[in-house]
């Protein structure tokens, strides 16, 4: 999909545990910094649709197992109109960046609660909300929710 950038995470596992670098400023594709926060989106549950005007979302999983869903609405981009489903699982950690006018959201597919790391761009104003939002079974999106394997 059209400026999608999905980077895989290098897990370093020992006895003691792990350490997983997500990012860093000397990057290729590091957008800057402005936010960043955790949530936990209890099984089943879906957390769409949304999409920024000028933010630059970057989503990464912590724990659990997550459909992450992209549709493009840009009229200039080349995937105008398409839908991209990311499935991506503790084991094979990824960092989703998601330009401004990409509608996104995800479901948790673990039977617990799926812990996500976001890092944005731009610091959420709560004055001037950078953010549109759409039901996840609004009919303006042509994507139906399902459990996928």
């Amino acid at each position: 999909m059209d400026e999608i950038e999905i980077m895989s995470l290098k897990k370093v596992t020992n006895e003691k545990g792990f350490l997983m670098e997500v990012q860093r400023n000397d990057d290729a594709e590091f957008p800057g910094f402005g936010q960043a926060y955790i949530t936990a989106t209890n099984p089943g549950v879906i957390k769409a649709w949304y999409r920024h005007r000028k933010q630059i979302d970057q989503i990464t999983l912590i724990r659990g197992e997550l459909l992450l869903v992209l549709y493009d609405t840009r009229e200039n981009s080349i995937s105008f109109n398409q839908i991209k489903e990311i499935y991506i699982v503790e084991k094979d950690p990824l960092l989703v960046q998601i330009p401004p006018g990409v509608w996104h959201g995800f479901k948790t597919l673990s039977n617990d609660p799926a812990i996500l790391l976001h890092m944005n761009n731009i610091a959420y104003d709560f004055e001037n909300k950078d953010e549109d939002r759409l039901l996840p079974n609004d009919k303006t999106i042509p994507y139906k929710w399902e459990r996928k394997l």
